[in-house]
């Protein structure tokens, strides 16, 4: 009889221990995974009208996007400029895609270890019309791990990658699989538009060439042959020329250059389903030439290496057909 009811009293006590496991899977698990966020950054992009970045200290001062008479802006001081091609969009999108992968610290004496301090993180802050923040986001280091993928090309190998995230205002650290860090990092400067040309070389029909001491010329194209000057023009080097120039961009600002004179050199493209686009060239005193162009105009680039000016300024001979 003992052993039978030991027998019982050991199942009675082994389902009661059953049932406490049970409750405690379904009560305290879901708790604990209610702490991560579904999104760290929840709101409607359209209501965004200023992004404030303060970047990293190496990369500079803080700047901020805002939008001026339906157009976005990028300002720094006293500099106001256009900002590059989809940059507010790709910011945008990608703080409200941001979707915690993991808790990894739960008190600020952790930031320094995933960069999400002050002085080591770059701080996001997404304002509306009226300046209610809709995000404020501190964004961390960023690591990766090599991985094996049967599909990752030569070798089989492939990068995961995980980048470091708060929110400005709670001490909670945590991580997100992609490279959102690389998608924030940079200065001002690299936040701007560095477009100076922008076309396609079928388009264009008529270059004309404005250059010191009535050197300039007129490269045309007439009955799909070109010609420089009136003179047959080598199609080839033409085709190439057009090519390579189609899409220019400066190298650095020049943001306290103010020309004082008319431009040394001004190339102006014609043609076919685009606008006409004015490219001019100044000197200063010292022989440092400036570039800006018709579809950039608030901004200027200096030409200390010479690339541009060997790349965009031709003489006619480099035109002309050899015989």
């Amino acid at each position: 009889m003992s052993k039978r009811f030991d027998s019982k009293k050991l199942l009675y006590i082994f389902a009661a221990l059953l049932i406490i496991l049970v409750v405690t899977f379904i009560t305290k698990i879901p708790r604990e995974q209610s702490t991560l966020k579904k999104a760290v950054a929840s709101f409607d992009t359209s209501a965004v009208e200023r992004i404030k970045i303060r970047p990293k200290i190496q990369d500079g001062e803080e700047f901020v996007f805002f939008r001026e008479n339906g157009e976005w802006k990028i300002r720094q001081g006293d500099v106001v400029s256009r900002p590059r091609e989809g940059a507010v969009t790709n910011i945008l999108n990608d703080l409200v895609a941001i979707k915690p992968s993991a808790l990894v610290a739960v008190s600020k004496e952790k930031w320094k270890d995933y960069d999400v301090d002050d002085s080591l993180g770059i701080r996001i802050i997404a304002e509306n019309r009226k300046g209610k923040k809709l995000a404020d986001l501190v964004i961390g280091r960023f690591s990766y791990k090599p991985v094996n993928n049967p599909y990752g090309g030569y070798g089989g190998g492939s990068v995961d990658g995980t980048s470091y995230i708060r929110q400005y205002d709670e001490e909670a650290v945590y991580s997100v699989d992609g490279f959102l860090t690389f998608s924030f990092s940079g200065g001002f400067d690299d936040w701007r538009n560095k477009e100076l040309l922008r076309f396609g070389r079928n388009d264009v029909t008529k270059v004309t060439f404005t250059f010191p001491a009535d050197s300039g010329f007129i490269l045309e194209k007439k009955d799909n042959r070109w010609f420089c000057g009136g003179q047959p023009a080598d199609s080839a080097l033409t085709f190439d020329y057009l090519g390579n120039v189609g899409y220019t961009y400066g190298e650095a600002f020049a943001d306290s250059f103010k020309p004082a004179q008319k431009p040394a050199y001004q190339i102006v493209f014609e043609g076919n389903n685009m606008l006409n686009i004015s490219l001019k060239c100044y000197s200063d005193d010292n022989g440092t030439l400036y570039f800006t162009s018709s579809l950039n105009p608030d901004s200027y680039f200096s030409d200390e290496s010479g690339n541009l000016r060997k790349h965009l300024l031709k003489k006619a001979g480099y035109f002309i057909k050899k015989p």
